[in-house]
């Protein structure tokens, strides 16, 4: 009787001693979980500091309505690092020409009113790249974007209630729903072969933007012009360190004897003051970075990536 009682004592005691020790791995693992949450706010904190810093720096290096090609081209091809070695601290800036593509707004009939050249230009693009890469349902897919780019009842319920009734595509996650929602539907993968960025951008604009006639990508100069891509490829260089080597849109065409002429109301001349920008610092032993779009000293589209 007194070993099933020692028994049964011991059997308590380890329960408790393990109810314990549960519940110290569950506090440590809740006080690491906000040890965490709190270096996160921090290094939010931080990085909304350094923005608007860094917005502050390209406002005075690229004022609005004043354009400067060869500032333009040295953020490009060199990115800013600052280093101090006392603190640790450091910070890599790194930017990419924005408008390079055609803004997917122009596809919004309102939108274009003033100026259908740009509806025009960009209906023509999405139907030759459903053409090119042989999508299965192209009336379909065509139809789905633009009644979402043009806040129309979709086509059937299914996707009105998938892709919701906001007008307007205006990120890249918005456009990537409609792809997966057409994809599931008429189980056509090849719609995600396309490399939608070379040919459209998913921001929102302004009336005043224009694809940007320096650094147009060599896909869209292709299809809208009807020049074979690995022609575009071979003479179109914008990677260059050496000005001689670099052309404008307007004088590749005049070059290449194209049909089509250049429209100053849809391409620019010059380089634009617009770029998306990519920031990585070092916080607390840690690496952080975060993204947004810079255009005329208008800063929009800021999104904290977090730890990398």
């Amino acid at each position: 009787m007194d070993k099933t009682k020692k028994g049964i004592a011991l059997f308590i005691t380890l329960l408790i001693i393990a109810s314990i020790l549960s519940i110290v791995a569950v506090s440590f693992s809740y006080l690491e979980k906000v040890q965490k949450d709190a270096s996160k706010v921090s290094s939010l904190i931080q990085g909304n500091l350094l923005y608007k810093n860094t917005t502050e720096i390209l406002k005075r290096f690229f004022p609005k309505g004043k354009v400067d090609s060869k500032k333009i081209e040295m953020i490009y091809t060199l990115p800013l690092m600052l280093n101090e070695n006392e603190s640790g601290f450091n910070i890599n800036l790194k930017c990419t020409p924005l408008l390079v593509a055609i803004p997917i707004k122009w596809l919004n009939k309102e939108f274009t009113k003033k100026i259908p050249k740009r509806l025009e230009l960009a209906r023509k693009v999405l139907a030759d790249i459903l053409e090119k890469y042989e999508i299965e349902e192209p009336n379909k897919l065509e139809e789905i974007i633009l009644a979402k780019v043009n806040g129309e009842d979709m086509p059937n319920l299914e996707y009105k209630t998938r892709l919701g009734k906001q007008k307007g595509i205006l990120s890249k996650n918005e456009f990537y729903n409609i792809l997966l929602d057409y994809r599931l539907r008429y189980d056509d993968a090849k719609v995600f072969k396309v490399p939608w960025d070379k040919y459209f951008i998913f921001i929102d604009v302004t009336n005043k933007a224009l694809i940007d006639g320096v650094y147009i990508s060599p896909e869209l100069i292709s299809i809208a012009f009807d020049i074979p891509l690995q022609s575009v490829k071979d003479d179109w260089i914008v990677d260059t360190n050496l000005e001689e080597d670099k052309m404008t849109l307007k004088e590749f065409l005049a070059q290449n004897d194209t049909t089509e002429p250049f429209d100053k109301k849809l391409f620019s001349q010059k380089a634009l003051n617009a770029m998306h920008c990519e920031e990585s610092y070092a916080y607390r032993d840690r690496y952080y970075s975060f993204s947004f779009d810079y255009s005329d000293e208008r800063s929009v589209n800021f999104e904290f990536n977090g730890e990398i």
